[in-house]
């Protein structure tokens, strides 16, 4: 039976309030770091016309919410163009492309970095722990392999500060490239003077193992990217058009609506249509979840994106390309990849203020020296260790650190984390949203029952109806001679099948006529089902599909159903003892959904629910306070993981729910959900307290760095000893993070 899809509003509500205008997408190149987005914002921001705008590092956009009379699209790109990025107009194309492009080379260039930075500094740190003593040579070849790491390395960073720097800004990038050039600076005045000094490993070492951070951050972009990469590629390139009463193969972009489109057997259907005439089944799991196809016929819609079964259609064109149902769900996963979490926000605050404070202290500190206690060269000294005691690689590891070692022991047990704001998120997390189908349940019809009329044993009719349905290529066929295959039945001899759309399939055995489908069809040919519809509906009732069987009587049915997995139950009850809130939400129908759900015992759930549904119901879960998790293993899941606080895909569904989703089960076993919550609440233990331990050793070595503590203690913290509290404290960071490996 056809399943009509009913016009979708696919703009979730927002997260906050969303102001008027017109929504313009650009693509932008160049931004690398969360102040080159703050830039590209405040230059949008300025333009006159525009009342919001938001960039996305991980996509290469910028979207505006701007008045179209007062803001052209040359202002946009002029004032993106004047912050010192390149600037178009996105279209389905160019956002394909930038995706691709962009971060391929971003990933290409930090990898590169990393190697040549890494290669240098080996034998660098060997020399300076081998030769302690060594002050001219020792120092000088040190200085030479420093100053390699430090223009390929250090000059980037320089060259970003500068132009912050004219535009009035700041970030981790410009503490960085004002620490290690003043150490690299001081280190070659301390080579000269005969000096031996840590400060060329240490500027060294924060460059390289910055830029390792900065690969791992482009692979995770670039992983996050593949999402909305995955989902554009769901829709072909080219569509069989006719005109002129001839078909024509034409890019899908040409096609207007109103226009006739051909889709062959086993295509995908390349723009939103109405058919006009044939009939075939619809695998549309993509949009639904569902994990049977649909079957479709006149007047039925049929959606971009789509695989059509074995009937070929004729369609009339309902919307054209950037209008389709598959073009508002790429949105919806852009909108909710611009969203930015609440612990993001925070860390933005953090860096705004940290930066500019250091810089502030480390030249109140050389002046102080200078002008109070007339003596520059221990002003200079004082603001170097304030530079390098404050240079951000505590901070900076923090959290990575933490996320590699969750990393290794999730692998260890069937778990792929994506990124640190997972872990803190999930571990924070009060309610979990679960997809039903190829989620909770297998994602692939199985036979539950056979139930012969009268005196007929199962087998023979389970062998009479595989006879029948081995002749067909639908997906229930397929599940009817596969059962009868694996009970070593043979299917009796058939022929002459006929498909009657809608409602199931003839065939002639043994010199009479048999059918299998639904009511309809029995009805049709005179057979009646008073006796059978209660035990016909308790199956439905129980979320299963019917087959009837019948010559010229009833002889029986089969019960076709997606199982629930075993592990299912076992997973559930471990989220109940975390304390986690659990609900379900599906695109299959209202029984099959309450079925499950009772089955379960989840009390909180919602059927025939298409992609903007759940994006549109886990918004409304989060505005409540809650914070969600998304389970799922569909394309049509995507965007309700990108919306929810933490996305977990089964890592045996779609190639774009995983891309999606921020943690990933390997193996199709719910119960690495539980798992997943006990590791992020471990790691989240340790990412505060590394933090806690970061910003604690600034808020006390500080003031030492700047020598506020001589006139009690008699000394200052000088470069050598802050580099060493520099590395400790970089060490510390790290063993505490690596207590996370006994974590089971």
């Amino acid at each position: 039976m056809a399943k009509d899809v009913v016009q979708l509003s696919l703009t979730p509500p927002p997260r906050d309030p969303a102001p008027a205008g017109e929504r313009v997408t650009l693509s932008v190149e160049g931004m690398h770091c969360a102040g080159c987005v703050a830039n590209v914002e405040r230059a949008l921001s300025g333009v006159e016309g525009v009342s919001a705008a938001r960039a996305n590092l991980a996509l290469h956009e910028a979207t505006v919410l701007a008045d179209p009379r007062r803001a052209a699209i040359d202002d946009l790109v002029r004032a993106v163009e004047s912050a010192g990025f390149h600037a178009q107009l996105a279209t389905h194309d160019s956002a394909r492309r930038a995706l691709g492009e962009q971060l391929e080379r971003e990933q290409v260039m930090w990898r590169s970095r990393f190697l040549y930075g890494g290669t240098l500094l080996i034998p660098l740190v060997v020399w300076h722990y081998a030769h302690p003593t060594d002050h001219i040579a020792g120092m000088f070849f040190q200085g030479f392999l420093a100053l390699l790491i430090y223009r390929s390395l250090g000059i980037p960073y320089l060259r970003e500060a500068v132009r912050l720097a004219r535009l009035g800004t700041s970030n981790m990038d410009t503490l960085v490239a004002v620490g290690t050039t003043v150490a690299m600076a001081s280190g070659i005045h301390e080579a000269f003077t005969g000096e031996h000094s840590m400060l060329f490993m240490d500027a060294a070492m924060i460059l390289v193992f910055i830029t390792l951070g900065k690969w791992l951050e482009s692979l995770a972009k670039g992983r996050a990217s593949q999402a909305i990469r995955r989902l554009l590629d769901l829709a072909p390139v080219e569509a069989t058009v006719i005109r002129d009463g001839q078909p024509l193969v034409v890019p899908v972009s040409s096609v207007r609506q109103g226009e006739t489109i051909v889709v062959p057997p086993g295509q995908r259907v390349p723009l939103d249509a109405r058919i006009v005439s044939g009939a075939s089944a619809v695998d549309q799991s993509w949009l639904t979840g569902e994990s049977l196809p649909i079957d479709k016929q006149a007047d039925d819609t049929i959606l971009a994106g789509t695989i059509n079964g074995p009937g070929s259609l004729t369609a009339e064109v309902t919307a054209a390309l950037g209008g389709t149902t598959l073009d508002r769900v790429i949105e919806l996963v852009r909108q909710a990849q611009q969203s930015k979490a609440p612990i993001e926000r925070f860390a933005d605050r953090i860096v705004r203020r940290f930066v500019p404070v250091v810089l502030i202290l480390a030249l109140a500190t050389f002046f102080g020296w200078w002008l109070f206690a007339q003596d520059w060269q221990s002003g200079l000294s004082a603001m170097v260790a304030v530079l390098v005691v404050a240079c951000p690689c505590a901070m900076g590891l923090a959290t990575p650190t933490a996320v590699l070692v969750a990393s290794g022991v999730g692998a260890e047990e069937g778990l792929l984390i994506k990124d640190a704001a997972a872990l803190e998120t999930l571990a924070e997390v009060t309610t979990v949203v679960l997809d039903k189908t190829g989620t909770v349940t297998a994602g692939r019809p199985e036979i539950v029952a056979v139930e012969p009329s009268g005196e007929l044993p199962a087998d023979a009719l389970l062998a009479l109806a595989a006879g029948i349905e081995q002749l067909s290529t639908h997906p229930l066929a397929k599940c009817v001679v596969a059962a009868a295959t694996q009970r070593q039945l043979a299917p009796v001899a058939a022929t002459n099948l006929q498909v009657i759309a809608g409602q199931g399939v003839t065939a002639e055995v043994q010199g009479r006529t048999c059918l299998i489908g639904n009511e309809k069809l029995l009805q049709s040919h005179g057979i009646e089902l008073a006796a059978q519809q209660t035990t016909i509906d308790a199956h439905r009732a129980r979320g299963e599909t019917v087959l009837l069987v019948a010559d010229d009587q009833y002889r029986g049915l089969i019960a076709v159903a997606d199982p629930i997995l075993d592990t299912s139950r076992v997973a559930l009850d471990e989220l109940r003892r975390l304390n986690l809130q659990l609900i379900l939400l599906s695109g299959d129908h209202e029984t099959t959904v309450r079925s499950v759900a009772q089955s379960l015992r989840i009390e909180r759930f919602d059927a025939a629910m298409l992609p903007p549904d759940k994006v549109a119901r886990v918004n409304q879960l989060r505005q409540t306070g809650d914070k969600l998790a998304f389970v799922g293993d569909g394309i049509n899941d995507a965007p309700a993981m990108i919306a929810a606080d933490v996305g977990i895909a089964i890592g045996t569904g779609a190639d774009v729910a995983i891309e999606a989703a921020k943690i990933v089960l390997i193996e199709s076993d719910l119960r690495g959900v539980g798992r997943a919550v006990r590791l992020a609440r471990a790691t989240l233990r340790v990412i505060r307290q590394n933090l806690a331990w970061a910003f604690g050793y600034n808020l006390i070595l500080l003031p030492l760095a700047m020598g506020l503590g001589e006139p009690w203690l008699g000394w200052r913290l000088p470069p050598i000893a802050a580099s060493i509290a520099m590395a400790a404290s970089s060490v510390s960071v790290v063993a505490n993070s690596l207590r996370l490996r006994w974590h089971r």
